[in-house]
């Protein structure tokens, strides 16, 4: 388009001022005429290229912002990212199906030990939650759908570095169908999976699910555990929650729970499973239900919800020792612990909670017994996966007696200052205890006090209370039983207590010193006198 300078000669405009005209002229407003004033049909052309390269520009950036809103995109991009990331991991992680309150409860304690995470849930509203939890180590993230086995096989299962997969939905089919999944996979692989129906838990243990956890079961087994041997549940309480405390009244977790009448207001799986874990016990039940026929519950159960003080009464609330608020329902809940320690201040109240965040709330109420369903899987989970060994001791801990629970008891509270213990476990390998492995192939002797006590140390600082050795669990081992090369030892150990045990485990040197009497401190003779014991 020919123009005309000051002079009234015709020119015509550069390729390279051209592009520096439109340049500028699509990225800004305003601008002049260079490098002369145009001419009307100069003009004329600038209109043109104005409006239509607005409109590009438009349609540009639109159809950009589509592409990045697309679900379609979106997920291909975060499949793409997850994948990069899942083939970068160099360390022993777990594939955790369902992020709701169990899942995020077990995401973060598996953060604190140090162990990764993957994470798959089909809702990005949760997910995305999980960096606001600012972890220590973050979880890598798949938005999907877990009933999908392919989505198994992107998050890793088949790579050797899958400690085991668990599955924690609230559907129970759900974790069936990832549970079998997992088996026909790998099926090497160890699978958790959380229960709450017993006919889905039946077919999970029948093709050899390695962990099952109810939460309604395994709390009614507290609850019976705290009416006949509230010792023993005291120790095990120590040892299951470790990673996060229950509530549980002071007074209560002493003396236990006591017998006499009690009152289950709602029989569902949480009341079921109460009413049949009491079954054998001195304990006269009595059931509240809205709806005694479909919810099949015992002769003799008083129609209603238990919230209204009449109901409560009908059922004796006056002379009852405990009250049981197990349905589904915080609201109800709340209404009849309240209700029943208005009525009977001296009843010891139990209560149910279905949300996590009703929880404050429940404590408010002072409820002496808080179930919580969420924190019972976690910390069932986290036992297994980070103290297998405490696990086996829980197991074999209904074989101690009164006496020795009290006399255990005793010795820990002892040892910790009546304050809670932890467990730590001891493996006598070569890639976990060098040193003491050497010593025991050199010939030399070792036996359970050694690991716990020496004469330079005025009392012991650990407590052994399992010794594990060929499959076989020896229970609170005595402290001249020989220790082996492959044994596993629990001990019980204050907190932020630096075990005798822990550095025996790599330090040769403090071997030879305080198991072989070795005191010599010129390193030459140390050596030499070595030589010569062996």
């Amino acid at each position: 388009m020919p123009g005309i300078d000051p002079n009234g000669d015709t020119w015509h405009m550069s390729f390279f001022h051209a592009f520096y005209f439109v340049s500028f002229m699509g990225t800004t407003i305003g601008f002049g005429e260079i490098p002369y004033p145009f001419t009307d049909a100069q003009r004329a052309w600038v209109l043109g290229c104005i409006y239509t390269s607005v409109i590009a520009w438009l349609y540009g950036i639109g159809s950009l912002l589509r592409l990045v809103q697309d679900e379609t995109f979106r997920y291909a991009v975060s499949e793409r990212n997850f994948r990069v990331s899942i083939n970068r991991i160099d360390q022993p992680f777990y594939i955790i199906c369902g992020y709701g309150e169990t899942g995020e409860l077990i995401t973060q304690g598996l953060a604190d030990m140090g162990i990764q995470t993957v994470v798959i849930d089909i809702d990005p509203e949760r997910t995305n939650a999980i960096e606001l939890n600012n972890l220590s180590i973050p979880p890598i993230v798949l938005n999907a759908d877990i009933k999908e086995p392919k989505n198994l096989t992107s998050a890793g299962i088949k790579g050797g570095w899958c400690r085991g997969v668990i599955a924690v939905t609230q559907n129970d089919h759900v974790n069936l169908k990832v549970a079998v999944a997992c088996k026909l996979i790998k099926p090497d692989v160890p699978v958790i999976c959380r229960s709450e129906i017993e006919d889905e838990a039946a077919n999970m243990e029948s093709f050899g699910t390695n962990f099952i956890v109810n939460p309604y079961l395994t709390f009614a087994r507290r609850i019976n555990l705290l009416t006949q041997n509230p010792g023993l549940h005291r120790i095990q309480n120590w040892f299951i929650n470790q990673h996060s405390e229950e509530h549980l009244h002071q007074s209560v977790a002493q003396s236990g729970l006591p017998k006499g009448r009690w009152l289950v207001c709602g029989y569902g799986r949480f009341g079921r499973a109460v009413t049949q874990a009491l079954a054998d016990i001195e304990v006269e039940i009595t059931v509240v239900d809205p709806d005694p026929i479909a919810s099949r519950a015992p002769k003799g159960t008083i129609v209603g919800r238990g919230t209204e003080a009449k109901t409560l009464r009908e059922a004796g609330i006056d002379d009852a020792t405990v009250v049981v608020a197990a349905s589904d329902d915080d609201a109800n809940n709340l209404s009849i612990l309240i209700t029943a320690k208005q009525i009977n201040k001296n009843v010891v109240t139990i209560g149910r909670v279905s949300h996590e965040s009703d929880q404050m709330l429940f404590e408010q109420a002072r409820c002496d017994y808080i179930f919580r369903r969420s924190l019972v899987v976690a910390n069932e989970v986290l036992t297994l996966i980070s103290r297998p060994l405490v696990t086996r001791f829980i197991q074999y801990s209904y074989t101690l007696t009164k006496s020795a629970t009290e006399e255990l008891i005793a010795q820990i509270c002892q040892l910790t200052g009546n304050k809670s213990p932890v467990t730590w476990r001891l493996a006598v390998r070569a890639d976990r205890s060098p040193a003491l492995t050497s010593h025991l192939q050199a010939g030399g002797a070792l036996n359970v006090e050694d690991l716990c006590r020496h004469q330079r140390i005025p009392r012991a600082n650990a407590i052994p209370l399992l010794l594990w050795r060929d499959n076989i669990s020896h229970l609170m081992p005595s402290p001249d039983m020989p220790v082996q090369e492959n044994d596993e030892i629990l001990f019980c150990a204050r907190r932020n207590t630096d075990l005798l045990a822990q550095r025996l485990c790599d330090n040769e040197e403090l071997v030879d010193t305080l198991i072989n009497g070795n005191e010599h401190s010129i390193p030459l003779i140390r050596w030499l006198s070595r030589k010569v014991q062996h």
